[in-house]
């Protein structure tokens, strides 16, 4: 169906095009007497033809033009399609349309045969007046004659092959460009385009953890590369202030590596400059390049300086937009790096950058409007505003939808036009989808809440909340006044038939016992928003449809020792797959069921596996874990806190666990990059993040491997065993590194899952070796001399990569021999082949030489040995006797 689908789209847009050319050929021309009759010529196809029973078949039919005028603003349109269909019994089957909706006069169906034979198809055109008066000068009451057109439609019980979706997903590894017919890899691949494409991907200082909605993410804790940011790590000698001490940080409030980018496969983040963070800290973005690497490599591409132009243009967030025309039809390449700044006399402002190039386009969006964002479903980035045209006694409140793509690749006509370049004001009229009125009374609304300002709560043509008021406090803030104040809460309908519409409005005090409340996140698809109590350290929960309760109050498990931290962690809530985590400072992850407040599992609380137990190593007794991101099923946590000494604290860790169940699924040593656990973006299945124990940027994922296989160069004898030994070596470009390639000459070795982390950390942190590290299985295979293949053995290889085995052939002559292994968590697949001979057994050779007797010698010799051989005898006898 899905082929047929976009056989007919395409079949459209070719017809199009050749009758948009038809249309000019036809003259245009003044009043006429008589009236004209236009001749018409009927067309009409089915495909596939041939076609097997129970397929489904397109059919196209059109008139040879569109009638002279017809747009998609009017009704001037071809009337009374008839397609008659004789099947092989004589059974008929007719379809009429009255109008032929499409401006071409193209009408397509979809057919499914159900008997094998020969179907007639014929469509009918009756004759037919253009009524539309002088709409088009010289046409009005001219008549257009029938025609009509036969075709036979063969239809066999063989089914003829379907098309191919996709090619299969890869078991290799793989880089980008990604080949287009590759569809199903979409499933894979992914970017990481900034707020609001992945809501929380900017966390400053606010709600933490980021949700990446696509592609895969990385199963272990296998690194690619690494590359500074910064001096890092630590400083050395006696000459600082506390022995052992670390270059800043950045932490709190300086943060590095705050909003990195990914496009295409490639990284894109500002670096530091002096004290100041990258781009997007809290007192502002520090001064330093902006960097592209790409993401498999760490290879840097390139760098620009930000700030050569009048202001600072440091990019905010990627676009990506999907542009759809009767001729053009795709992703706009190569996108654009958007940077937002405030421009004197022109408010704020986009520039684009070439992500290929890092070149500043010729672009200037001048006077962008402020509101709430959200990620429209082609790439747009729509933006939401309210906005009260009256006076606080009496309120006329308005909904408005702005649409970036209304302004970025909006041009005259239908086709792209000058996309890259331009100037083009964001705040005309024609820059907005829409603008409704809201039954809303008072001032002070505003779509969502200070605490959840990151995540938009608004659901795209579904929903939308509007609050009035605040409980005071916001995330993270442990000092945070309680007050008894109420806020109003007002749903509002986005749907495109009620836009606008008030759903339902309700004032919501205070939790009881003076508790500080925050609106903490919402799940729109579980159909409830969530509100935190500090004091009591409880979760409540109501309904999105009524503003019911839905459940709640719930707490956390009160009986743990660290439980009260808890206290200091308002806020630190993130909603995805229908769950709500809640972490902090307790060192524990709990993860509520959305639909009901169930406590579905905790992590850091258990025995080994499962735990954040520190020791004397913090003041909490277990790290502190905030969620960084969560993707492709998997949350990922990291340890860090609001003021960190220095040195930080040791064996911090990065965290994975199952989203589902809470099983920890690796760790390796790491410590955040901001107060509350910071961002570590995740495309293509690579995760990147900055580990401040070194500020080096570190590339987690799935890598390549190298295999070797060697036998015996000189033939071995049959019976004798042989020995067949190779290596599997890690090939990420991070073991090419200088100090890795210096440490490893002969190569970094592949070793298990189980061995990862520990690896890892000797091989990039400069961490003791490991000396319980295993391998991996390497399979080994034989084509022997007769054409037999076969499989003979699995070798396991060491923590230098190298494996051995040994095996007796049973046959001889020429083998060759495959060593192949299968891939892990941590690596791709590898292979290699080599040869050995197996020599034939030679004939036994007496070590005597033979002589060789004349015939009476023979006898003497055997009559010798015959008294010989009877004197022993009677010597035994004579013994037996005495």
């Amino acid at each position: 169906m899905q082929n047929n689908k976009k056989f007919i789209i395409a079949t459209v847009i070719f017809l199009t095009i050749a009758m948009s050319t038809s249309i000019i050929l036809i003259p245009t021309t003044t009043a006429h007497t008589p009236q004209w009759t236009i001749k018409s010529y009927a067309y009409l196809v089915a495909a596939p033809n041939p076609v097997g029973v129970g397929q489904t078949v397109a059919i196209v039919m059109w008139i040879d033009s569109p009638l002279v005028g017809a747009t998609v603003s009017n009704d001037i349109r071809r009337h009374d399609y008839t397609l008659t269909i004789t099947q092989p019994s004589g059974q008929v089957d007719t379809k009429h349309w009255d109008v032929v909706s499409d401006t071409t006069s193209i009408q397509y169906y979809q057919y499914v045969p159900v008997e094998v034979g020969n179907y007639t198809l014929k469509f009918d055109y009756p004759a037919q007046n253009y009524t539309w008066g002088n709409a088009i000068t010289g046409y009005a009451n001219d008549t257009y004659q029938a025609a009509s057109k036969t075709i036979t439609l063969y239809v066999q019980q063989e089914q003829i092959p379907a098309a191919i979706d996709s090619y299969p997903l890869p078991g290799e590894y793989w880089t980008r460009p990604i080949e287009g017919q590759n569809t199903y890899w979409y499933t894979l691949s992914s970017n990481w385009l900034g707020t609001p494409y992945i809501l929380g991907a900017n966390p400053a200082y606010g709600p933490p953890g980021a949700v990446q909605p696509d592609g895969s993410a990385p199963n272990s804790a296998h690194i690619m590369w690494s590359k500074p940011i910064q001096y890092g790590g630590l400083v050395g000698g006696n000459q600082t202030t506390i022995p052992g001490e670390m270059y800043y940080t950045g932490l709190s409030y300086n943060s590095r590596y705050n909003n990195p980018l990914i496009m295409q496969g490639t990284l894109f983040y500002q670096e530091p400059f002096g004290n100041l963070g990258g781009q997007g800290g809290l007192f502002g973005a520090g001064n330093g390049d902006y960097v592209a690497v790409d993401l498999r490599t760490g290879q840097e591409l390139w760098r620009v300086n930000t700030t050569a132009t009048s202001i600072s243009l440091v990019p905010s967030f990627g676009y990506l937009y999907t542009f759809e025309s009767p001729n053009e039809h795709g992703v706009l390449p190569n996108g654009m790096l958007i940077a937002s700044a405030s421009v004197s006399g022109q408010g704020t402002t986009w520039r684009g950058y070439d992500p290929r190039t890092g070149v500043l386009l010729p672009l200037n969006i001048t006077n962008v409007p402020g509101g709430t964002n959200l990620a429209g479903p082609s790439g747009e980035l729509l933006k939401y505003s309210l906005t009260n045209l009256g006076t606080s006694s009496s309120p006329n409140w308005y909904l408005a939808e702005w649409n970036s793509s209304n302004v970025l690749g909006k041009v005259s006509g239908t086709d792209v036009g000058t996309w890259y370049t331009g100037y083009a004001n964001a705040s005309l009229t024609s820059c907005y989808d829409w603008n409704v009125s809201v039954s809303l009374q008072g001032t002070g609304w505003s779509i969502g809440s200070a605490a959840l300002s990151a995540i938009p709560l608004i659901k795209f043509n579904d929903k939308l909340v509007a609050v009035q008021g605040t409980f005071g406090g916001h995330p993270g803030d442990y000092t945070a006044v309680t007050t008894t104040n109420p806020a109003n809460i007002t749903v509002i309908s986005m749907k495109p038939e009620s836009r606008g519409n008030v759903m339902w409005t309700k004032s919501f005090e205070q939790a009881e016992g003076n508790n500080t409340r925050t609106m903490a996140a919402w799940d729109p698809d579980s159909g409830v928003f969530v509100f935190a109590e500090k004091e009591s350290m409880t979760h409540t929960a109501y309904s999105l449809a009524d503003g019911s309760l839905a459940w709640g109050p719930v707490s956390t498990p009160v009986e743990d020792f660290t439980n009260d931290w808890n206290f200091l962690a308002l806020g630190q809530d993130i909603v995805a797959y229908d769950k709500l985590y809640f972490h902090g400072y307790a060192g524990i992850l709990y993860c509520f069921d959305t639909k009901n407040g169930d406590l579905l599992w905790t992590y850091g609380n258990g025995g080994p596996g499962n735990s954040s137990l520190s020791g004397f190593v913090t003041p909490y007794g277990r790290y502190p874990i905030f969620v960084s991101t969560i993707a492709d099923g998997k949350v990922y946590l990291t340890t860090t806190e609001h003021s960190p000494n220095s040195p930080l604290y040791k064996d911090s860790l990065l965290r994975c666990v199952n989203a589902t169940d809470g099983t920890e699924l690796w760790t390796i040593m790491d410590y955040g990059n901001a107060m509350y656990g910071g961002v570590s973006p995740v495309a293509d299945g690579y995760l990147t993040t900055l580990n401040t124990y070194d500020a080096q940027i570190y590339c987690y994922g799935k890598g390549p491997s190298a295999l070797t296989v060697t036998a015996p160069d000189v033939a071995a004898a049959f019976g004798s065993p042989v020995v067949i030994r190779g290596t599997i070596i890690d090939i990420a470009t991070g073991t090419k590194q200088n100090e890795q390639a210096a440490r490893f000459p002969n190569g970094v070795a592949c070793v298990s899952d189980a061995s990862m982390s520990s690896w890892m950390e000797y091989v990039y942190m400069q961490k003791p070796r490991p000396t319980n590290a295993t391998g991996v299985p390497v399979t080994l295979s034989v084509l022997d001399a007769n054409g037999n293949f076969r499989q003979i053995g699995t070798a396991t290889s060491d923590a230098s990569g190298m494996f051995t085995f040994s095996w007796k052939p049973d046959i001889e002559g020429d083998y060759t021999v495959f060593a192949n292994f299968a891939g892990s968590e941590s690596y791709y697949p590898s292979y290699a082949e080599s040869s050995f001979v197996v020599n034939s057994p030679e004939p036994t050779v007496s070590p005597y030489p033979q002589v060789n007797l004349p015939p009476t010698e023979m006898y003497f010799a055997a009559s010798t040995a015959a008294i010989i051989i009877v004197m022993v005898i009677i010597g035994l006898l004579i013994l037996r006797k005495k």
